[in-house]
């Protein structure tokens, strides 16, 4: 085991309880090497008080949280083994992904301070593609880590200063999640600009991290006849203004009257996306 984490360990275990008097953070073993980056890091948790006479645990079981924090350093293992992206936040499963602590200390961190800033700032172009009928429908895809249909779109891709024009975003999006019928270079489509709008914050169910969106819409046109994908499903605007399909799926739909706003009339008033309709 490194002997960083053996010295971080015993550095936690030293720290007194609660009952005790405070050390200063120098004074506990190995206090060179942890500085009072990590003090300070604790204090913000609650888990440590740190006054000018030195630190001690806040509680009794802060006491125990420190030394479950020291027990950890000497497994093999980590405190959450899943930070990838690809199951979302699922804070009902406890620690077992990295996006529900995450979501935890958003939500805790919103609940309290309702104007808090957003930790993750990003662009979305999403695409309407609109089948004509009474009511006219409106394409979405079923995106498992939200949990929810989401409009044909995505996330504008950044890389060390260059950034994806977003275009080509809802280029890339749209025949990706037509699972890739249809080619924007072949000339099977085009795309006609909408609106573009700040979309306001919230917790991003695939992160955790609250969130500011700013969204692009496009409007699909002249596209060949499509077969559905399997995760794909017509919906209605009045089932995307409720937030829930007909038969009681979560359909994400806030930004669309944002979106009516600025483009000054309603989507169902959108010509076909299609040159011709495929039943």
């Amino acid at each position: 085991m490194p002997p960083e984490r053996i010295a971080l360990a015993a550095w936690l275990r030293a720290i007194p309880q609660s009952r005790h008097e405070p050390l200063p953070p120098r004074e506990l073993p190995h206090g060179e090497l942890v500085g009072l980056g990590l003090p300070i890091l604790l204090e913000t948790w609650g888990a440590v008080e740190l006054t000018d006479a030195g630190i001690r645990a806040a509680s009794q079981p802060a006491y125990y949280f420190l030394h479950s924090l020291a027990a950890w350093l000497e497994a093999p293992g980590h405190v959450i083994e899943d930070w990838s992206e690809a199951h979302g936040a699922r804070p009902g499963e406890g620690l077992q992904h990295g996006a529900s602590l995450v979501f935890l200390l958003e939500q805790e961190r919103l609940r309290r301070y309702p104007d808090a800033p957003a930790i993750r700032f990003t662009n979305v172009a999403e695409t309407l593609i609109v089948k004509p009928g009474d009511p006219s429908m409106f394409l979405v895809q079923w995106d498992e880590r939200a949990g929810q249909y989401q409009v044909i779109g995505g996330r504008q891709k950044e890389d060390r200063g260059w950034r994806e024009p977003i275009e080509r975003t809802a280029i890339r999006e749209l025949e990706e999640e037509l699972c890739y019928q249809v080619s924007y270079e072949a000339g099977d489509f085009r795309l006609d600009y909408l609106a573009d709008f700040e979309g306001g914050k919230r917790l991003s169910p695939s992160f955790g991290a609250l969130t500011a969106y700013h969204f692009t819409f496009f409007h699909t046109r002249d596209l060949p006849p499509i077969d559905l994908c399997p995760l794909n499903r017509w919906v209605t605007r009045a089932e995307l203004l409720a937030g829930r399909t007909d038969d009681g799926r979560p359909v994400r739909g806030n930004h669309i009257e944002p979106l009516e706003r600025k483009m000054g009339r309603r989507i169902d008033e959108l010509p076909s996306s299609f040159k011709s309709i495929k039943d």
